[in-house]
């Protein structure tokens, strides 16, 4: 029997689902994974949106090049949203920022849309390093009484993220699947858009509670997934519609379905930034530091700094409170007082 559901909540994009085989209903009241993939230009990305739309705070990250997550800022969202940015850019723009250095996890809470996008940063190296340090701020949530969307818009760049704070690859892939699994204890939402065809995407797929299926062009559907052509005409899969999709979830249900497209999502070729009046000027990165080589940040440098002039702490006592040898607090100090002003003071100036 084919029976259909409706999926809405508020005044957001709403899917339709009729289902081909078994039945499922959808809760956007929980904290859900869901996988998308498809070709480039499918719109997965959109419909990442239009189901994170419907959880009351969104976490947006790990977007393409285009800064396509700042659509949010014309959504009906606008009014909430937060910008996470990198500490060597001064960003102009009527919404409130936040930069690295001061994020913390109680800083999100005011806010019904949080978002980084790639123009935040000075370099690559800076946005994933950037990006490490909000998901290890997002980790810190311990209990939750709503969920919240996490909506990654490509899996590859999670990975590479965590490759840059020193780890191979395989702890890499194995933190991303541990972030699909425990989302539910930590009550995120979690949405990933991919177009990789490789091993990473078989192990996130095993871990998702529902699989999008969008235009899969000539690639056709990977091994573990061909037996949705016994439901679904292949050549329609190869190329459909942006507005539609295959779902198949965890309980092996298959249904196929239609969005509405969100009006605010960023169109081709569109400069968002402009659109949105958002300058931004760009200076020189700060080093973050690396705890595994035990080098110490710009940060570590000027608290060192502020704790010496200011309070007038021993170098023994900022070297408990900075976790670092004494040897290494007068090290710093006499950087400080070699130059006027100090450069590494003076690259974490707002």
């Amino acid at each position: 029997m084919v029976e259909s559901e409706v999926l809405e909540k508020n005044s957001f994009p709403k899917a339709r689902i009729v289902w081909i085989r078994g039945k499922e209903t959808i809760n956007l009241d929980e904290p859900k994974t869901w996988v998308n993939i498809g070709q480039k230009h499918s719109g997965k990305s959109s419909l990442n949106e239009a189901l994170a739309a419907n959880y009351p705070k969104i976490i947006d990250l790990f977007g393409s090049r285009d800064n396509e997550g700042l659509a949010w800022c014309r959504s009906p969202l606008k009014d909430s949203v937060v910008f996470i940015t990198g500490d060597s850019v001064k960003v102009s723009c009527e919404w409130p920022i936040i930069r690295l250095s001061e994020l913390a996890f109680g800083k999100l809470k005011d806010y019904d849309v949080c978002l980084t996008v790639h123009a935040f940063y000075g370099n690559l190296s800076e946005e994933f390093k950037g990006l490490n340090k909000i998901l290890d701020v997002l980790y810190s949530r311990t209990h939750w009484a709503e969920p919240w969307a996490l909506a990654i818009r490509e899996a590859a760049n999670f990975i590479y993220s965590r490759i840059t704070l020193g780890k191979n690859q395989f702890e890499a892939k194995a933190e991303f699947i541990y972030l699909l699994r425990e989302g539910w204890h930590m009550g995120y939402a979690v949405g990933v858009d991919t177009i990789r065809w490789t091993s990473i995407d078989i192990e996130i797929r095993d871990v998702s509670d529902y699989i999008f299926i969008k235009s899969i062009g000539r690639k056709g559907l990977p091994p573990e997934l061909r037996f949705v052509y016994g439901y679904i005409d292949p050549f329609s899969l190869m190329k459909m519609p942006q507005n539609q999709f295959v779902i198949v979830t965890d309980t092996g249900s298959i249904g196929v379905g239609t969005f509405e497209y969100p009006e605010w999502h960023k169109k081709k070729h569109e400069d968002i930034l402009g659109k949105l009046n958002i300058d931004i000027e760009y200076g020189e990165i700060p080093n973050y530091g690396n705890d595994r080589r035990k080098v110490l940040s710009d940060f570590q440098h000027a608290e060192i700094v502020r704790l010496y002039n200011d309070e007038n702490l021993s170098m023994g006592k900022i070297a408990e409170r900075i976790q670092c040898s004494p040897a290494t607090v007068k090290n710093q100090l006499d950087k400080h007082d070699k130059a006027s002003p100090c450069p590494i003071c003076s690259r974490i100036k707002p």
